[in-house]
């Protein structure tokens, strides 16, 4: 097998985070030197940095990635997973064989494929609640429900109400006569006082 014919194999790589640059670059470097005394060659790499690792490795909450996708003979791969195994600076690695007709994504390229799924989702969901608010009806204005009455109610309020205009006919009637009354009592009160209090009669 050429090593054209070589499988694509990918590796990612979590370093401690507090290896400084110098030292990092010194680790990647090592892997490097390993592809190729497998009879490999590095076709791409991708640096992700420093980032929060899920829970906490060999007592380090963060750790330095870094993928590389290479080719190697698959006979020597073997050969170097033994040695970042007791690599002391690697909290972990993965090796993976990849398809054939596999290209390597990088963290970028995923990180914009999620933003614009992000914004899709956002798009979508504002323009279901845009559909939402435009095929709802608008408010009924509230009116106070007409009680329909009985016919046995109706008629005792219309004799009700009859009964009233009566009275009120009657109160109409009574005021002018009491009014009347209380006038001629003060009349004959005002005489008699009158006549009380003239000193040429003697009672």
């Amino acid at each position: 097998m050429t090593e054209t014919q070589f499988p694509k194999y990918e590796i990612m790589l979590i370093l401690r985070p507090d290896l400084g640059e110098e030292k990092t670059n010194s680790i990647l470097e090592e892997v490097r030197d390993l592809i190729s005394k497998a009879d490999g060659k590095v076709v791409h790499e991708d640096i992700w940095g420093v980032r929060d690792l899920a829970y906490k490795i060999k007592k380090q909450s963060q750790g330095f990635y870094a993928v590389i996708s290479f080719t190697a003979d698959p006979a020597k791969v073997k050969t170097f997973e033994h040695h970042l195994n007791i690599h002391q600076e690697v909290i972990r690695y993965l090796v993976q064989k990849n398809p054939k007709n596999y290209e390597m994504v990088t963290l970028a390229k995923y990180e914009e494929i999620a933003k614009e799924e992000e914004l899709k989702v956002q798009q979508e969901a504002k323009e279901k609640a845009e559909k939402a608010e435009s095929s709802r009806p608008a408010p009924r204005r509230y009116e106070k429900p007409v009680k329909k009455e009985k016919p046995a109610e109706k008629e005792v309020k219309e004799e009700k109400t009859k009964a009233e205009k009566v009275e009120e006919k009657e109160e109409k009637v009574e005021k002018p006569k009491a009014k009347k009354q209380a006038s001629n009592l003060e009349d004959v009160d005002a005489k008699l006082k009158s006549i009380i209090d003239d000193p040429d009669i003697k009672l």
